[in-house]
């Protein structure tokens, strides 16, 4: 999966935490997000790609959104446990 630790910025939880997410969204309800999740699994698109494209970015946004106004809520703690992974919803 090219291109992940470049965007976690060399960060290991960060990398692990976005592969986490990438195969929850493999696995999802909504097909284009599955799609898009196994095309950069497959290293086909890269999540640069991904979100900036019309099809996919759109799909995103909606969830993005959602998770940014829950995370402006969190205390420092939460967001802390968010960061290193221990507080990713099931």
């Amino acid at each position: 999966m090219d291109g992940l630790d470049d965007i976690a910025g060399g960060d290991d939880e960060r990398s692990h935490a976005l592969r986490r997410i990438l195969d929850r969204l493999a696995h999802s309800d909504n097909p284009l997000l599955r799609e898009m999740a196994a095309a950069v699994q497959d290293g086909e698109l890269t999540l640069r790609q991904a979100a900036t494209s019309p099809i996919y970015g759109t799909e995103l946004t909606a969830p993005f959104q959602t998770f940014w106004n829950a995370y402006q809520k969190m205390t420092p703690e939460e967001r802390n446990g968010l960061a290193s992974g221990s507080q990713l919803p099931d």
